[in-house]
């Protein structure tokens, strides 16, 4: 019988453990979908302010985004100043002290600049009736842009939410996400428009100017509210919180939500100032869109003060 020699035993050991180390260090490396939903790839978080012309106001820059970029501004808003960021698919955006951070889902992120315009009136200097009447206001400003944590990203939320979402110009590319669109927006009023819907506030009651924005179509029943929310996620759950200015309001009955994967689910809605929730079963899309609305009296106003689609992001 013969016996390998030492030097083969520890030729043979060394090639074991480098093929269990190379297995190791090939399941330990994240795969391009986790990098892409947890942001762990692309370049420094990078903040700017520019103005209509494109001129560079302000900037700074995070090296490790871990920390976050933060930027300190001394200028009075003029029309067409926009935030400029980027550097992360997954980005939580505050554009003023006295807004929320936005948890943000950007495809492209990573490898293009991103955009936030001051909202500022269409027609006027003051800030839109959208938003609370010192946001955006006086000479200081304060922009922050940090990485999300791996928790917030995976955690079960209301997807639709974002404080932060803008309003694009007709045909322009939307790069940002959650976003809310329509179809029909009262006298195409800040006040009105579809993504006061998933700004966060609840408040009822009442109609027109903060805090009381509020996605209001026209006297119409061939409308559509949709969210988008820029990658495939998991709902199982719409809140739906209508607007109850009653007796100047009336209410939407009955709605269809329908989801990009086809399916269709039949909503029963009532009067209540309360959110509404309707449960389904958990599907995988990429928007949500109600339609097929039927209002209780035909000839009042009919609105939504919020729109929350519950869910998570796919691991």
């Amino acid at each position: 019988m013969i016996l390998p020699s030492r030097c083969f035993l520890r030729t043979a050991m060394v090639g074991v453990l480098l093929s269990q180390g190379a297995a190791l260090m090939l399941r330990a490396q994240p795969s391009s979908r986790q990098q892409l939903a947890y942001g762990q790839s692309g370049s420094e978080l990078h903040l700017q302010l520019q103005d209509a012309q494109g001129n560079r106001i302000a900037a700074t820059k995070s090296s490790t985004g871990k920390a976050g970029a933060v930027l300190s501004i001394q200028r009075v808003y003029q029309p067409g100043d926009r935030i400029v960021f980027g550097g992360r698919n997954w980005l939580v955006l505050q554009v003023d002290d006295g807004m929320p951070g936005c948890l943000v889902f950007a495809p492209n992120g990573a490898s293009e600049d991103l955009s936030y315009e001051i909202p500022l009136g269409r027609e006027e200097k003051q800030t839109g009736s959208a938003y609370a009447p010192e946001s955006f206001a006086g000479e200081s400003h304060r922009i922050a842009l940090r990485l999300p944590s791996r928790r917030e990203i995976a955690r079960y939320r209301n997807l639709a939410l974002n404080p932060c979402d803008g309003m694009p110009a007709d045909g322009a590319e939307v790069k940002v996400y959650p976003h809310a669109s329509s179809n029909s927006v009262s006298r195409s009023l800040f006040d009105f428009e579809a993504r006061n819907a998933i700004d966060g506030r609840i408040q009822n009651g009442h109609h027109g100017v903060w805090p009381y924005q509020s996605w209001g179509p026209q006297l119409r029943t061939d409308i559509w509210w949709k969210v988008d929310f820029g990658r495939p996620v998991d709902l199982d759950k719409i809140r739906l919180m209508v607007r109850a200015d009653y007796p100047h309001d009336s209410y939407w009955k009955s709605a269809d939500v329908e989801f990009s994967d086809g399916s269709r689910v039949a909503l029963q809605i009532g009067p209540s100032p309360e959110f509404q929730d309707f449960s389904f079963s958990r599907r995988r899309v990429t928007w949500a869109r109600i339609t097929n609305v039927v209002p209780a009296d035909p000839t009042k106003w009919c609105s939504f003060i919020e729109v929350e689609a519950w869910g998570k992001n796919p691991r």
